[in-house]
């Protein structure tokens, strides 16, 4: 009875080691090479059971909400001969989405006081997305992103994510009147820094080449002057 013991108990150990075990690009060694850019694989990574990496020199995050990357996974991608800015996109998906995620981009490698944080995004809290422009990066250089998540309790946000880098979206305004890209930022007659003019009203029409059941439109600001709010119900 004895040695039957021993057995069933050796067997819940190993079963809760396989359970908690840390991913493979828990760390900066063992990365995730997305390859060159642009790049957005379909594969869903997770940092479920990460544990907090020690890169020494930079190793605190500068717009991470708690100054620390609690549970960071890490990727890498490649800037290509042609081609300099991209915008890396991060989206919680399924059952066990991550959520509060946020990321940095380094330059470098993976040796102790190799990386330098060149950027770094987070998304709101009760978010489970967000995006970061990154631009005038070095051809043929590796760079390096590092994912992890918020909590505001002792319980961790970590989940299921995928991640692309990928061309920046063209900028459109709504006085050119009409569109057939697939995706893109649209503004007003202002662009992305200026106002729009007095008195406008202009029609834009959405009609991309490639054929595509729905239409999705993401209003990521929205402001009227003061004299016309009354008028909005």
């Amino acid at each position: 009875m004895k040695r039957l013991f021993t057995l069933v108990a050796a067997l819940v150990v190993t079963a809760c080691s396989l359970f908690s075990q840390a991913p493979a690009n828990d760390d900066c060694s063992g990365l995730i090479d997305l390859g060159t850019a642009p790049v957005c694989p379909g594969d869903i990574f997770s940092n479920l059971n990460a544990t907090s990496s020690d890169i020494g020199n930079d190793n605190a995050p500068t717009c991470f909400n708690s100054g620390i990357a609690h549970r960071d996974v890490w990727f890498m991608f490649t800037c290509p001969d042609t081609l300099f800015d991209f915008r890396i996109t991060l989206t919680g998906v399924g059952a066990n989405s991550i959520q509060n995620p946020e990321f940095a981009v380094y330059r470098g490698d993976c040796l102790f006081d190799g990386l330098a944080e060149l950027l770094c995004a987070k998304a709101d809290v009760g978010e489970n997305a967000l995006y970061l422009d990154v631009t005038g990066l070095t051809p043929g250089l590796p760079y390096f992103i590092r994912v992890s998540d918020y909590s505001q309790t002792a319980s961790p946000n970590w989940g299921d994510f995928t991640l692309c880098v990928d061309k920046i979206p063209p900028i459109v305004t709504i006085d050119q009147g009409s569109s057939a890209l697939c995706e893109g930022t649209l503004y007003d007659s202002g662009g992305p820094t200026d106002d729009y003019g007095p008195n406008e009203d202009f029609t834009f029409v959405i009609c991309p080449n490639d054929p595509s059941a729905c239409i999705t439109l993401t209003m990521e600001y929205f402001n009227i002057e003061d004299a016309f709010s009354s008028l909005i119900c």
